[in-house]
């Protein structure tokens, strides 16, 4: 009777054992399940009062993955904006190329068209009129073919660009730094913008000792130099100057690029770098924003980094730190 009566207690107290901790187990998955609920939602997940306990640590634990969460989500949707963005300004710098070409060739078509006032290869021209006419005919085709041309060019640098950009981005293109003379770089930037500034009759000159070198890839460091500098000679006035020095520091080796040009607004120097910006001053320069975008990228990686000093109307310095 006694033994009968223990093992009748003994099954109470399993019974209220499981029960115990049958209810504790139902609390804690309800409390589980309603962190989820809320992460699912994007509402914070409820404080925990005891920090100590299986429930708490684990809601500690879904806060973590709380707080992953929404920032992906932040960064999704950032980068749909800059998707969105970037989309929209393609789209408007090529729409007035292609609005400028397709105007153009409707005005070559009326010219090649029957009845037009372009004379046909067997028609006869006499007298000084025709030969007026002739050459007036001749010399605004060639005007409209250079202007076609001209938006041909636009656009092929404009692809250009957003190929290298996205290459670089995604690190399809692979930079390849090591020891390189600055100076060799410096002159193949030059190089590839000399007619531009004889064109406008700026001046560039270099100051940089041969022997100075520094760890950087000298094709698309040198691209970087010549974006900076065809900035400069785009915004610098005829018969202006361009300044290169280069500075050689314990950590780092700076490329200066001085002008004498428009120079640049101070609430406008961390907007420059940006994709597609335009600063106000230079709205209606010829320019798609490109340029210092790329520039920036191609340091960046190279683990140096470009800065900019300017004031308007006094010109403007940009420098490029290339790490020793």
């Amino acid at each position: 009777m006694k033994l009968l009566v223990l093992l009748l207690v003994q099954f109470c107290i399993c019974i209220a054992i499981w029960l115990y901790f049958r209810r504790k187990f139902i609390s804690f998955s309800d409390t589980v399940c309603q962190s989820m609920e809320h992460i699912l939602h994007g509402q914070p997940v409820k404080e925990q009062l005891n920090r100590e306990t299986l429930t708490s640590k684990m809601v500690t634990e879904l806060e973590k993955v709380e707080d992953i969460v929404r920032y992906r989500l932040t960064e999704n949707e950032r980068e749909k904006q800059e998707l969105q963005e970037m989309i929209s300004e393609i789209t408007h710098q090529i729409k007035t190329p292609l609005s400028n070409i397709r105007m153009y060739c409707e005005m070559l078509g009326e010219y090649a068209s029957p009845g037009s006032r372009t004379l046909s290869a067997g028609q006869a021209v006499s007298g000084s009129r025709g030969t007026i006419l002739r050459q007036t005919d001749s010399s605004l085709l060639r005007q409209y073919s250079a202007t076609v041309g001209d938006q041909l060019d636009r656009l092929d640098f404009l692809l250009n660009a957003l190929i290298r950009s996205s290459r670089l981005e995604t690190s399809m293109i692979r930079l390849q730094p090591e020891n390189n003379k600055v100076l060799d770089t410096i002159a193949i930037a030059v190089n590839n913008v000399f007619q531009k500034a004889e064109d406008k009759k700026i001046e560039i000159r270099v100051s940089c000792r041969s022997t100075i070198e520094v760890c950087h890839d000298p094709k698309w460091t040198a691209e970087a130099i010549e974006n900076l500098l065809d900035n400069a000679i785009k915004y610098t006035s005829e018969s202006g100057k361009i300044q290169i020095n280069v500075v050689s520091g314990e950590m780092y080796v700076e490329i200066q690029v001085k002008d004498t040009g428009c120079g640049i607004a101070a609430d406008e120097v961390n907007e420059i770098f940006k994709r597609f910006y335009r600063g106000r001053a230079v709205s209606r320069v010829e320019g798609l924003g490109l340029g210092l975008y790329l520039a920036q990228k191609i340091i960046t990686l190279q683990g140096g980094f470009l800065s900019v000093r300017s004031e308007p109307g006094k010109g403007s310095c940009f420098s490029i730190h290339l790490r020793r």
